[in-house]
């Protein structure tokens, strides 16, 4: 837990927004089960009570204290395990000490809230998801949507009735038996052996997975959008007024999974290979310097862990600077942005697996290490790392940026100060890494924040401003 003062601080400048709640301890039980279950079923965050709404008190006067209704607290506690289906797995509080605005020793009870693999409701019957500062509950149809968005349910495993295993891509699904070592076995047999079979009221047929990874054209097999859409730009944005920037007019990628990455890939190959050299002390390298297996991992990932379940293309997007991978689906399971380089959690385990087990053909490793190599790549090919941006960019995806940008001196040492504190003042950084002046720290800052690589944040006015890594949540590692 970080320090206390350094916790109040947070806490008492701290407004409500997606991963921040705060409730008087005179509130009823029940309205502050809806804030965690929210959280829950969204980001997840904190859920402070004893402290006052920003809107209606500043600083140490929102410390109200759980000292005006004891009673209700403990209930809440009594609560949380008898109220809430399926139970937290894992919910976490802590006590702060405080004086309160009356001048008496007080606490705040301080609850973090993990993001869940489930959706939680009420017993009751109510579902709530957390959007910016309120929680909204949702409907029947909103709840299946969020099942699969989470992969609590699977889109992957359900049947195609209208599909048969003579539609499948013979040349590819004969590839596949013959890397499993199953060439002579029988079809429905084998299919059903490898996960790739759904039983619907008695039957048999092919899943999803099945078509998505062996139809010829998955997108008119399932009358949905699932392949890849690339767009390549001139400059470093999209020009919507005038003359379309489009280096080569946007094209999709169709067909099974595996070609789609494959075909998706060499054309990124022929476009590095392309890269024009650039005189670099006695000798001449590319200008475009990413790291092909990076690239291919991205896009891998983006099509593999991506929600099937929602009618929309991976995007590819290439500019001067950077390349953009968008992933249709939030990121699955407990998978954050802050945690997604050591944690694991597969939306589409069928498609893993069976990608995953097409020999010196499979798109990746799945080894539980490629997100974390694709920092470390970048940063020894002296680029910034990649970027996952934050829900708040985009609802419905995951976009992930790399950048085609050489680092600036000191931000190895900022980034893991940031890794280790989750946040970054001027203060600090010149502290770090003996910059005497504020001015070129500011200069520093501010330019990485217009380069994407951190975000701005003011709590208390222009008194309390800090640099944190997008999507990075800063209030439940105070208390991590």
């Amino acid at each position: 837990m970080a320090e206390t003062d350094d916790v109040l601080q947070f806490l008492i400048t701290a407004r409500e927004w997606q991963t921040f709640e705060c409730k008087r301890a005179a509130v009823e039980p029940s309205k502050i089960l809806e804030s965690m279950v929210a959280l829950a079923n969204s980001e997840g965050g904190l859920l402070v009570v004893g402290l006052e709404d920003p809107d209606k008190a500043d600083g140490k006067k929102r410390l109200i204290g759980v000292s005006e209704g004891p009673d209700k607290v403990s209930e809440l506690m009594n609560l949380m395990v008898k109220e809430i289906t399926p139970p937290f797995p894992n919910i976490k509080d802590a006590d702060v000490a405080i004086v309160n605005n009356r001048g008496a020793a007080d606490i705040l009870k301080v609850f973090v809230v993990e993001r869940s693999t489930d959706v939680h409701s009420l017993k009751r019957g109510d579902t709530y998801l957390r959007r910016g500062r309120h929680n909204r509950k949702l409907t029947a149809e909103e709840i299946m949507r969020l099942k699969y968005a989470k992969g609590s349910i699977r889109y992957e495993s359900e049947p195609v009735p209208d599909v048969k295993p003579q539609d499948l891509d013979q040349t590819l699904l004969a590839k596949y038996q013959k890397y499993t070592g199953s060439t002579n076995q029988d079809i429905w047999q084998f299919l059903k052996d490898n996960g790739l079979t759904a039983e619907k009221e008695g039957q048999t047929f092919l899943n999803k997975a099945c078509v998505l990874l062996f139809s010829p054209n998955p997108a008119v097999s399932l009358h949905s959008k699932c392949s890849i859409k690339i767009s390549h730009y001139y400059g470093d944005k999209p020009n919507f007024s005038g003359e379309p920037n489009f280096v080569k007019r946007p094209f999709t990628i169709e067909g099974p999974l595996n070609l789609q990455i494959q075909n998706a890939m060499q054309y990124f190959h022929e476009w590095l290979e392309s890269s024009p050299p650039l005189l670099h002390g006695a000798s001449f390298r590319r200008t475009r310097r990413y790291p092909e297996w990076v690239i291919q991992e991205a896009i891998a990932n983006a099509v593999i862990h991506r929600d099937y379940s929602l009618q929309d293309d991976v995007q590819l997007r290439i500019f001067d600077n950077r390349i953009e991978i968008e992933s249709p689906g939030i990121l699955p399971g407990h998978v954050t942005i802050s945690n997604i380089r050591r944690e694991r959690f597969a939306r589409n385990p069928i498609i893993l697996r069976t990608l995953n087990r097409f020999g010196e053909e499979a798109p990746n490793l799945d080894i539980g290490e490629g997100v974390d190599r694709m920092f470390k790549m970048m940063t020894e090919a002296n680029l910034y790392e990649p970027i996952y941006m934050p829900q708040a960019y985009s609802l419905n995806a995951v976009i992930v940026l790399l950048f085609n940008m050489e680092r600036v001196s000191f931000w190895d040492t900022v980034s893991e100060y940031l890794d280790r504190h989750l946040y970054i003042t001027n203060q600090q950084l010149r502290k770090i890494t003996s910059i005497p002046d504020t001015l070129k720290a500011s200069r520093l800052l501010k330019g990485w924040t217009k380069q994407g690589l951190l975000e701005q944040v003011k709590r208390g006015g222009y008194k309390y401003t800090f640099y944190k890594k997008p999507g990075v949540k800063l209030d439940a590692g105070l208390f991590s």
